[in-house]
């Protein structure tokens, strides 16, 4: 058995990937998924909270992050539709959608 010598961190290798084109094709690809399988599973009366949803990366600090954004300005309720309401004349419960893709993800 040999010693093996790791350098102390900022570990060059690992600094170097996590802003690297193929790092940022696996989050892309993650959150490609996470994007279809929320507009799988999101209510779909008029279709416009699921196709709102878009994915990207970008550098945060020294590494690479996805980001899924769901609403526009034409699915402006994406919030209530997400978190519910408490005030108005029609309070509602959330529906929790990402979570629960989240979740689902998660155990893949």
């Amino acid at each position: 058995m040999e010693d093996v010598r790791v350098p102390a961190m900022p570990n060059p290798f690992i600094t170097e990937w996590l802003i690297s084109p193929i790092c940022d094709g696996i989050l892309r690809a993650a959150g490609e998924q996470y994007r279809d399988l929320y507009r799988v599973v999101v209510a779909k009366r008029t279709g416009n909270l699921a196709s709102s949803a878009h994915v990207s990366t970008g550098v945060e600090r020294d590494r690479l992050v996805a980001v899924m954004e769901v609403g526009d300005p034409v699915a402006y309720y994406a919030a209530s539709h997400e978190f519910g309401t408490t005030g108005g004349f029609h309070p509602m419960h959330g529906a929790h959608d990402l979570n629960r893709i989240l979740n689902a993800m998660g155990a893949l």
